[in-house]
C-alpha cells in the first residue's frame, strides 16, 4: 500500500503544481498582451496630444501670413489676432498654455497665456512698451504689469531659431520660460512667411506639467505608474503631481513607491537597448503586491525628433484580477480535494503498513551512524518478515565492514601505528593544560635504500623504526603515527619546556644511529625533524602538522641542522617561493630573461678567448632579481628545463652575430650552465641538435658547464648523457672542481674538455699556500689529460700572474670584467692587468 499511499500523494502536489505553473504562465502571458495593448494605447493618445496644438499652430502661422500678404497690421490687430486665435484653441485643446508671435525685424513680441485663476494675461515686447518685455494681469498693456525684461529679445530664444533658421514647422527641444514663472516647456513652432521671407515666428507651448496631468489621468483610472524619459535620460513627465526633473536616476523623485520602485527597475541601464523594448519586468512592492511593467519608444511622426519612451508598470491584480480569483479558487478546491483524498488513504495504510514504518525508523537510525539498532516488531506479512531479516543481516554485515574500514583509516596495515588521519582523531580529543611537542622525523635518501634493498627490505625498514619508537614511547603516554610514507610523528604530551622539547627530539633521532639488519646485511640510515612546541591538540593539531611539515622541509634543506623548530616566518617564506613560482612561470612565457656575459682570458698572452652565459631575470616590478634567488626555485619546479634552453639559444644567435660581425674570433668559446635536470630531460639532445640547426652555432664553440655535485649526484650521467653530447661535437666542462667529490678515479672515467677551479680556492691563494699548493694538484693530476683548466673569482693582477705561473690556463673574474650585456663586451686584450712575458 505504500506505493499507493505515495503516487496518491505525488500526484495531487503535481496537479497543484501544474495548477500553479499555469496561472502563473497564463498570468505572464495575459499581463505582457494587456501591458502591450495599454503602452500602445497611451502612445496614441500622445500622438493625438501632440498633434493638436502642432497643427494648430501650423494653421495660426498660415492664417496670419496670409493676412499680412494682403495688408499690414499694426500692434493692435496683432493683438485682437492672437487673442481671438488663442480664446477658441484653448476652448479645445486647454493644455496649450501659450499661444506667442515673435517678429523678427525688430525683434517684437506678443503671446497670451491663461493665469491659474482663469484670466488671460497679455506678454507684450513692443514700442507701447518701450522696447522691454511686460507681462500683464489682464488682455491689454493698460492693465498692471507684473513682470518686466528689459534684456529679453524673442529671435535668441530656442523656440525662435529652429524655426526661423529651417523654415519649416517643427517641435522644439525642452526648455525654460524666461518668465517670472520659469517653467520648462516644450513649443510647436512655424515660421510666418510673407513674400518667402520668414517674418515671425508663432509658437504653442505645452508646460511639462501638462503631461503630468496627461499621465495622471490615465494612471487614475488603472493606478500604478506612467512616465515618460528622453534618450538622454531626462524626465519628460511622470504620473506624479509634482514637476518633472532633468535627471532620471535619483531615489525620491515622487515620494511614490510604485513610481520610484518603477524608476529604479530602468534607470541602471538608459537609453533601452531595443530587445528590451516590450519586454515586460516585474518587481514586489510591499503592502502593494505585485507589478509588471514595460518600456515602449513612442513612435512619432516627422517633423517630431526627440526620441522618447512611455515607461508602464500595474498591479498584477488589475491586470489579471478574474484570472487571479479564479487560480485561488482551484488551487483552494484541489487542496481541499487533496486532503480528504490524503486523510482516507493515510487511514488505510496506516493499518497495513505498521511494521513498514518501524523498517523506515530503523533505516534512518542506520543511516544516522546507529549501526546495532535492530528490528524487533513482529510482521504478520510474510514479505515483511522476509524484509526485517535482511535488514537485520543488513545492519550485522555493515557494522563488521564499518569497523573494519575505520582500522584501516586509522592504523597503518605495516608498521601498526596510527595513520594521519588516526593521530588527528585521537589528537582531537585531547586536551592538556600545557604545551607539548609534535616532532615529524624524516628518513633522508629513503627512496635510493627502497631501490636497493627492494620493497620488501624497506618496508623491514619502516618495521624496525617503527618498533624502537613503540618501546621509546612505552607507558610515555605519546601518540606515534606513520604520516606519510617515510615520515613518523611523535605527539609527546610531557614536555612541558623547550629544554624537554630538545632533549625528546635528540633522543628520537638517536634511534636512526644504530644500524638495522635487513637479511644478511645491517642498514644505517639518517633522519632529519621538523618540530612544533606549543599546544598542538585539539583542533590545532590540523595547523600542527602542516607547520611540522614546513620545518622538516627546512630540515631536509640544511646541511647542518638535524631538527628544526618551526618559525612564522617559515610559512612566509614559502608563500614567497610559490609567488616567485607564479612569476616564474610568467617570466618564462613572455620571455623576460636576459642573458649576461662574463669573458675569461687566455692567461698566457691576455687576450679575451671566450665567455660565460650567465641568465638575469629582470621583472617589471621587483627590479633586477638575482639568480641565488630564483634559480633554486626553477630547479626545484622543472622550469630550470625552460629557462636554460631560451639562454642557450639566445647565447647560440648572440655568438654568432658577433663572430660574423667579426668582433669575436671563429674559435670563441661560448660556456652555457647545465642543470642535471635537463640532462635528465629524455629529448634534451634533440631539442640541444636543434638548437645548434636553428641557430647555425659550430658545436666546437659550444660548452656546456655542469657543476661537479651535480655530476657526482647523478654519476649514471656521465656515461650516457655526457657521451652523447660530446658525440654532438660540444665540449663538457666541470664546474666548480674542488667543492665536491674531486678525486683522479673518477676524472680518468668522465667525458670532460674543462675543468673551472672553484673561487675558493683562488680568492685565498695569495695568503694561504693550502689553497695554493690544491691548485698546483689540480694542474699536475690532470697533465697530460688534454684538459683545461680555468680558473674562477680572478679578483687580483697578482692572482692572475701566479696561477699563470703555476700553469694554468684561463681565467675568469672581475679582474678582466664583470658579466655584462651583449652590447658592453670588450673584444681587446687587457694589457694592463696581465702584462705579457
Amino acid at each position: 500500500m505504500l506505493p499507493v499511499f505515495l503516487v496518491l500523494t505525488l500526484t495531487l502536489v503535481v496537479i497543484i503544481i501544474t495548477i500553479n505553473n499555469h496561472y502563473r504562465s497564463s498570468s505572464q502571458f495575459v499581463g505582457k498582451l494587456l501591458l502591450e495593448d495599454y503602452s500602445v494605447g497611451i502612445e496614441r493618445d500622445l500622438r493625438q496630444y501632440l498633434a493638436h496644438p502642432f497643427n494648430a499652430n501650423i494653421f495660426v502661422a498660415d492664417s496670419l501670413a496670409a493676412r499680412l500678404g494682403d495688408t499690414p497690421m499694426t500692434d493692435s490687430g496683432l493683438r485682437d489676432y492672437l487673442l481671438n486665435s488663442y480664446t477658441s484653441l484653448y476652448q479645445a485643446m486647454p493644455y496649450m498654455q501659450v499661444l506667442s508671435i515673435g517678429v523678427d525685424a525688430e525683434g517684437t513680441y506678443f503671446g497670451y497665456r491663461k493665469s491659474q485663476a482663469g484670466q488671460y494675461i497679455l506678454m507684450e515686447q513692443s514700442d507701447a512698451t518701450q522696447g522691454t518685455l511686460r507681462i500683464f494681469d489682464g488682455r491689454t498693456p493698460n492693465a498692471n504689469v507684473i513682470y518686466q525684461d528689459n534684456h529679453y529679445d524673442p529671435r535668441i530664444r530656442p523656440w525662435y531659431i529652429p524655426a526661423f533658421n529651417r523654415e519649416q514647422p517643427r517641435w522644439t527641444d525642452i526648455y525654460r520660460d524666461a518668465d517670472e514663472v520659469g517653467e520648462v516647456s516644450l513649443s510647436a513652432i512655424a515660421p510666418v512667411m510673407v513674400n518667402d521671407n520668414v517674418w515671425g515666428v508663432v509658437a504653442s507651448d505645452i508646460k511639462l506639467n501638462a503631461f503630468n496631468r496627461f499621465l495622471s489621468e490615465r494612471q487614475q483610472k488603472l493606478g500604478g505608474a506612467l512616465f515618460i524619459v528622453d534618450d538622454e535620460g531626462r524626465m519628460v513627465a511622470h504620473s506624479g503631481q509634482e514637476s518633472p526633473s532633468n535627471i532620471l536616476h535619483f531615489p525620491e523623485i515622487t515620494h511614490n513607491p510604485v513610481l520610484d520602485n518603477t524608476i529604479s527597475q530602468v534607470a541602471n541601464a538608459w537609453p533601452p537597448d531595443p530587445s528590451r523594448l516590450g519586454k515586460p519586468f516585474n518587481f514586489d512592492i510591499a503592502d502593494k503586491g505585485h507589478f509588471y511593467g514595460t518600456i515602449k519608444k513612442v513612435a512619432m511622426p516627422a517633423p517630431f525628433q526627440h526620441q522618447w519612451y512611455v515607461v508602464v508598470a500595474l498591479p498584477d491584480q488589475l491586470l489579471l484580477k478574474n484570472l487571479l480569483s479564479q487560480q485561488e479558487i482551484s488551487i483552494y478546491l484541489v487542496v481541499a480535494m487533496a486532503l480528504v483524498g490524503l486523510a482516507v488513504v493515510y487511514f488505510i495504510i496506516r493499518q497495513l503498513t505498521r511494521p513498514l514504518r518501524d523498517t523506515a525508523e530503523a533505516a534512518a537510525k542506520l543511516a544516522s551512524g546507529n549501526l546495532t539498532y535492530r528490528i524487533n516488531t513482529p510482521a504478520s506479512l510474510r514479505e515483511i518478515a522476509i524484509l526485517k531479516e535482511a535488514f537485520n543481516n543488513m545492519s550485522v554485515k555493515l557494522q563488521h565492514s564499518f569497523n573494519a574500514l575505520r582500522q584501516q583509516v586509522r592504523q597503518d596495515n605495516l608498521t601498526q601505528l596510527y595513520t594521519r588521519e588516526g593521530l588527528i582523531e585521537q589528537a582531537a580529543g585531547l586536551r592538556y593544560h600545557a604545551p607539548n611537542t609534535l616532532v615529524i622525523l624524516g628518513i633522508n635518501g629513503f627512496r635510493n635504500i627502497n631501490d636497493s634493498l627492494g620493497q620488501e627490505g624497506g618496508d623491514t625498514l619502516l618495521c624496525a623504526i617503527a618498533d624502537r619508537l613503540s618501546a621509546l614511547s612505552d607507558g610515555s603516554g605519546m601518540l606515534l603515527a606513520r604520516v606519510r610514507g617515510d615520515e613518523f610523528a611523535v605527539l609527546a604530551p610531557n614536555t612541558t619546556n623547550r629544554t624537554q622539547s630538545e632533549a625528546l627530539v635528540d633522543q628520537l633521532l638517536s634511534l636512526f644511529k644504530r644500524p638495522v639488519t635487513i637479511g644478511n646485511d645491517d642498514v644505517l640510515v639518517d633522519a632529519c625533524a621538523g618540530v612544533v612546541f606549543g599546544y598542538t591538540f585539539g583542533d590545532a593539531i590540523y595547523e600542527g602538522l602542516d607547520h611540522a611539515g614546513l620545518a622538516l622541509s627546512e630540515a631536509k634543506r640544511s646541511e647542518t641542522a638535524m631538527y628544526v623548530y618551526f618559525e612564522a616566518n617559515m610559512q612566509a617564506r614559502i608563500q614567497e617561493q610559490s609567488r616567485l613560482l607564479l612569476e616564474l612561470h610568467h617570466a618564462v612565457q613572455h620571455h623576460q630573461f636576459e642573458v649576461y656575459y662574463q669573458p675569461f682570458v687566455r692567461l698566457l698572452d691576455g687576450r679575451f678567448c671566450g665567455a660565460e652565459a650567465l641568465v638575469r631575470w629582470r621583472h617589471p616590478t621587483r627590479g633586477m632579481v638575482s639568480p641565488a634567488e630564483f634559480i633554486p626555485v626553477a630547479e626545484q619546479s622543472g622550469l630550470i628545463n625552460q629557462i636554460g634552453m631560451q639562454v642557450l639559444e639566445q647565447a647560440a644567435y648572440d655568438t654568432v652575430a658577433q663572430i660574423q660581425k667579426g668582433l669575436w674570433p671563429a674559435n670563441y668559446q661560448l660556456h652555457v650552465n647545465l642543470s642535471a635536470r635537463q640532462l635528465l630531460s629524455a629529448d634534451f639532445i634533440d631539442k640541444l641538435q636543434s638548437v645548434l640547426d636553428r641557430t647555425q652555432l659550430p658545436a666546437d664553440n659550444l660548452t656546456l658547464e655542469i657543476t661537479e655535485s651535480q655530476l657526482m649526484s647523478h654519476e649514471h650521467l656521465a656515461t650516457s648523457g655526457l657521451t652523447k653530447i660530446r658525440a654532438l661535437g660540444i665540449k663538457i666542462a666541470i664546474d666548480d672542481f674542488g667543492t665536491g667529490y674531486s678525486s683522479l678515479a673518477y676524472l680518468h672515467q668522465m667525458a670532460f674538455d674543462s675543468l673551472k677551479i672553484d673561487r675558493s680556492f683562488v680568492h685565498s691563494m695569495t695568503e694561504n699556500s693550502t689553497n695554493q699548493r690544491i691548485i698546483e694538484a689540480v694542474v699536475a693530476m690532470t697533465r697530460g689529460m688534454d684538459v683545461h683548466l680555468v680558473a674562477e673569482g680572478i679578483e687580483t693582477q697578482e692572482e692572475a700572474e701566479r696561477l699563470r705561473d703555476i700553469g694554468c690556463h684561463f681565467a675568469q673574474g672581475f679582474l678582466f670584467a664583470k658579466p655584462l650585456p651583449l652590447t658592453e663586451q670588450p673584444t681587446e686584450r687587457v694589457t694592463d692587468k696581465l702584462p705579457t712575458r
